[in-house]
């Protein structure tokens, strides 16, 4: 083989590994391990304790159980007068005001009572990765039966990846999409909530495509409020991909990944310290960087500005959040990608109405 033959295949090798890696971290299963929003980037990913908002779909169903209002309802009701026998040593006296305590006379009191109230939620987010790609996920939520429901649509994509031919001739270039769809239930009172959602995902491929369902679980207990709170969720449960392409099918898994995080709040009057510790498990590749680690600070100047400090595995992330009351939850952030050569920059936008 000549010299130069030996530099087109080693060009065509070179294209083919580089663009093998990026075809990876594009597709559907960089989608459904890594997540997306720019909160839960800058918090590390340890996001399943503290999401309250529709992208709770993916990060963990039982959030969309916190999609409410609380509204606060003073009635009066009335109760009967104390009954206590009175004392004295008139016989007479004393059975005449039992009577009267006991003939129906009434006192108003006035009470509060808290009932949950109708809410819906539409949240949008949207990053710039590494290599050119791009990812994006909207999701919308509301209070309904007994709880929250949500649904969500997102994905991934190249813009544009230069392809070659076996002799190293370029042939144009191509688009790589990946997509998913979530709908999901989350229920609870009290300081349990459980939640569950299904999915479906397809990816297009050079020649092909993958096609994918599956379903995640997920729970949030609030074990010593506020102090102390746990989330515990797993994703692509019972989740099978279908891959077709140059005439051929094969049916595969996709990989489950559990989650763990706890989230602690410090007590007044330092209740705006927030410190989010867990972990991410790939329960069918535990070997090599199968559990990440996921850390995160959150800092509130006031109630209206919050700073973010995250890790999740070895990248490290920062973020900013502005909350314009109740309405409107901004986000930005930024964390380096999986080899440590680049930032990546994300976005978010949550409305409450």
């Amino acid at each position: 083989m000549s010299l130069r033959n030996l530099k087109k295949l080693a060009a065509v090798v070179s294209v083919l590994a580089t663009a093998g890696a990026i075809s990876a971290r594009t597709s559907s299963g960089e989608f459904l391990e890594n997540g997306f929003g720019a909160k839960s980037a800058g918090l590390g990913n340890g996001y399943g304790v503290v999401v309250s908002d529709p992208s709770a779909v993916y990060w963990t169903p039982a959030g969309l159980a916190q999609i409410y209002t609380e509204k606060r309802i003073t009635q009066t009701i009335e109760a009967p007068k104390s009954s206590e026998k009175p004392a004295g040593d008139d016989e007479e006296f004393n059975k005449l005001l039992e009577d009267q305590n006991s003939s129906g006379s009434k006192e108003s009191k006035t009470v509060e009572i808290t009932e949950r109230g109708f809410q819906a939620q539409l949240n949008a987010s949207g990053a710039m990765l590494s290599n050119g790609r791009y990812m994006y996920f909207t999701a919308a939520g509301m209070t309904a039966l007994g709880g929250g429901i949500g649904a969500g649509v997102g994905g991934t994509r190249i813009q544009s990846i230069a392809t070659y031919d076996a002799t190293g001739a370029s042939t144009g270039s191509t688009a790589y999409n990946a997509y998913a769809g979530y709908l999901g239930y989350g229920w609870g009172t009290g300081p349990v909530r459980l939640g569950i959602s299904g999915f479906a995902v397809r990816e297009d491929l050079l020649g092909g495509a993958v096609n994918g369902a599956g379903i995640n679980v997920g729970a949030q207990v609030v074990v010593l409020p506020p102090l102390l709170s746990v989330a515990a969720d797993i994703k692509n449960l019972g989740a099978i991909q279908s891959r077709t392409g140059g005439g051929f099918k094969e049916l595969g898994k996709l990989d489950t990944l559990f989650s763990f995080s706890m989230q602690i709040q410090a007590p007044p009057p330092n209740s705006n310290f927030k410190l989010i510790i867990g972990f991410t498990a790939n329960l069918d590749k535990p070997e090599g960087d199968g559990v990440r680690l996921n850390m995160g600070v959150a800092y509130g100047f006031n109630k209206y500005m919050y700073a973010m400090l995250g890790l999740n595995g070895s990248k490290p992330a920062l973020g900013f959040g502005v909350n314009v009351g109740k309405t409107l939850q901004m986000a930005v952030s930024a964390n380096r990608d999986l080899l440590g050569r680049e930032f990546q920059y994300f976005g978010e936008l949550n409305f409450a109405f």
